[in-house]
């Protein structure tokens, strides 16, 4: 068996349902200290004294090197994607998040393109999950230069970091 790239050639859409319902989580200590850093327009990151690593949120552990990582580091709110998804188009009725329909909570609007991606911000060794705002979805590349779109309200919230978007237009 050869690299899955040589027997699917090129890129396939499968389409199904996902029903993402509820769910509560306990923050640890060190998210604490991630969402405190967003309410002050701050990514923090944990710093490897061992391996020099920058991971980000914060983790107690290096995954690289078994460290404890007690140090905190300050990274850039400028990126870089590293890898992204190009949704369909929003339909009312055919997902939902929480219990509810996105569309009729006004979360959402019909016929919306969303592009969540990967971010790896400046300074950092790892990728943050967000959301790619105010831009072509056709535009969008590998290595696409982002910056953090903050929320108005700030509240120590991972809401806070709304998401990114490019860094030129």
């Amino acid at each position: 068996m050869g690299y899955i790239k040589d027997e699917i050639p090129q890129t396939m859409m499968v389409e199904g349902d996902w029903q993402v319902g509820a769910y509560r989580y306990k923050a640890n200590r060190l998210l604490e200290e991630y969402t405190q850093g967003l309410k002050q327009k701050k990514i923090i990151g944990s710093l490897c004294l061992g391996c020099g690593k920058v991971i980000v949120p914060p983790r107690a552990i290096c995954g690289r090197c078994h460290r404890r990582q007690e140090e905190r580091r300050e990274v850039s709110p400028i990126g870089t994607i590293t890898c992204f998804v190009i949704s369909p188009p929003v339909v009312r009725g055919k997902y939902k998040l929480f219990g509810l329909d996105p569309v009729d909570t006004g979360a959402l609007k019909e016929g919306e393109i969303l592009v969540p991606c990967f971010v790896r911000f400046d300074g950092s060794d790892s990728n943050v999950a967000c959301l790619l705002l105010n831009a072509d979805p056709q535009k969008v590349f590998i290595g696409m230069r982002v910056k953090a779109v903050w929320a108005e309200k700030l509240e120590g919230k991972m809401s806070d970091l709304e998401g990114v978007e490019p860094l030129e237009k």
